[in-house]
C-alpha cells in the first residue's frame, strides 16, 4: 500500500505545533511515501498547491494517508467553510478518501477547547467543525494526548481501534554555543529557573513574574514567541528576557538553567487535557520540571522524582526553599528519562501502513 503525507512547514520551527510537524515529517522521510507540502508564503502556489492535492486526493484509491489536522486548514480556510456548499464538498470528499483508503489525521490540539482556556478569540464554528471532523466514518486519528485521546473519542464515539497517541516529544540536546554563550548569567551561582514558550496571555506569565519579582535570589529565564510586552514592562534584574529563537538554540539555553517551569493554571479543562511540549522539551534538556498538577502529566509522570507537582498558590516558598541537592537528585531522575521524550523514540509507535 503506497503511503501519502500531506504536512506544512515553515522555513524555521519556533514554536510547538511546527516542531511536532518537522518531527513527523523527518519520521516519515525514513518511509517510503509521496510527501506533500501544501505550505508557501506565495499565496498563488498556496494555491495551486491545494488543487493538486484536491485532484490527489479525489481520485487515490487503497492508499495510506496521514494529514496534520492544521494541514486541512490551510487546505480549506475556515473562512471558506462558513459557506455552507464549499463545507459539504470538503467532508463529502473527506468521507469518500475514508471509504476508499486508510486516512488518519493527527490532531495537535482541540482549537475550541484550547481558545477558551488560553483566552484567545472563541470561534464557535470550530466546535461544529470539529464535530464534523471526529465522526468521519472509518477515520483513523492520533491525538497529542491520553487525556484528549479520552475526551475526544468519548464525545464523539470514535472506537479505540481507531484512534492512537504520539505524545510531544523534543529533539536531541545540540552545542549552539557558537551561536549563543551569555556568560553573564550562565555562570551566575544563583538558582536557574526556565519558562520556554508561548508568552501569550491565560498562561500565568504575569502571576510567574509576580513570584519572582518577590524573590531576587533566583533567577527566571524567559524565552518564547509572543513576549514583545516584556519589553515594554520594567523587569527586575533577576528576571531575563531572552527573545525568541530557533528551536535548536532555545534547546542550548535551556540546557544551561536548573529547573523548568509549566505554570499552567490546573483548575482550566485544557491544560488537564494536553501534554504540553515544553514538558519533553525541559527533559530532554536534562532539566528537571516544576509544574502545577496537571491530569495528563499527573498520569503520565505519576511515580517520577523528575517532576514535581505542585499548586501554583505553593511555588513562592517552593521556588525560595528548593536546595541545589534536592535539584542535583531531580537531575538524576531526568537523565534516566530522557532519551524516552525524544523525538526519535516516540516516533516509534508511528504506525504508517
Amino acid at each position: 500500500m503506497k503511503r501519502y503525507y500531506i504536512y506544512h512547514l515553515s522555513e524555521s520551527v519556533i514554536e510547538g505545533g511546527m516542531s511536532r510537524n518537522n518531527a513527523f515529517y523527518k519520521r516519515v522521510s525514513d518511509l517510503d511515501a509521496l510527501k506533500i507540502n501544501i505550505y508557501s508564503k506565495n499565496i498563488f502556489k498556496r494555491f495551486w498547491f491545494a488543487v493538486k492535492t484536491i485532484c490527489t486526493l479525489y481520485f487515490i484509491k487503497n492508499r495510506s494517508i496521514l494529514i496534520h489536522q492544521g494541514s486541512l486548514w490551510i487546505l480549506f480556510p475556515v473562512f471558506f467553510m462558513k459557506a455552507n456548499f464549499f463545507q459539504k464538498l470538503v467532508f463529502h470528499l473527506l468521507a469518500k478518501v475514508s471509504k476508499n483508503n486508510k486516512l488518519t489525521i493527527e490532531v495537535n490540539d482541540l482549537v475550541y477547547e484550547q481558545s477558551i482556556d488560553l483566552e484567545l478569540f472563541v470561534d464557535d464554528f470550530f466546535s461544529f467543525l470539529q464535530q464534523r471532523l471526529y465522526t468521519i466514518k472509518d477515520c483513523y486519528y492520533i491525538f497529542a494526548s491520553h487525556e484528549m485521546k479520552y475526551y475526544t473519542s468519548k464525545k464523539y464515539n470514535i472506537l479505540s481501534k481507531y484512534s492512537s497517541v504520539i505524545i510531544n516529544g523534543a529533539p536531541e540536546l545540540k552545542d549552539y554555543s557558537i551561536i549563543y554563550n551569555d556568560e553573564k548569567w550562565m555562570e551566575s551561582d544563583k538558582k536557574k529557573f526556565v519558562y520556554a514558550g508561548s508568552l501569550n496571555k491565560g498562561r500565568q506569565i504575569e502571576d510567574l513574574l509576580t513570584i519572582f519579582t518577590d524573590n531576587e535570589d533566583n533567577l527566571l529565564i524567559v524565552l518564547g514567541n509572543e513576549g514583545e510586552w516584556l519589553n515594554e514592562i520594567k523587569l527586575p534584574k533577576n528576571i531575563i528576557y531572552l527573545g525568541n529563537f530557533e528551536e535548536g538554540i532555545a534547546h542550548y539555553i535551556v540546557s544551561k538553567c536548573d529547573i523548568g517551569i509549566i505554570p499552567y493554571n490546573e483548575n482550566r479543562f485544557y491544560y488537564n487535557l494536553c501534554f504540553p511540549t515544553k514538558v519533553s522539551f525541559y527533559i530532554t534538556a536534562g532539566l528537571p520540571v516544576l509544574c502545577t498538577p496537571l491530569k495528563e502529566l499527573q498520569n503520565v509522570f505519576y511515580n517520577d522524582d523528575a517532576i514535581l507537582f505542585n499548586s501554583f498558590s505553593n511555588w513562592k516558598n517552593i521556588i525560595k526553599d528548593i536546595d541545589k541537592e534536592h535539584i542535583i537528585k531531580m537531575k538524576k531522575a531526568t537523565d534516566l528519562i530522557k532519551k524516552s521524550y525524544q523525538w526519535d523514540f516516540v516516533l516509534q509507535s508511528l504506525k504508517f501502513e
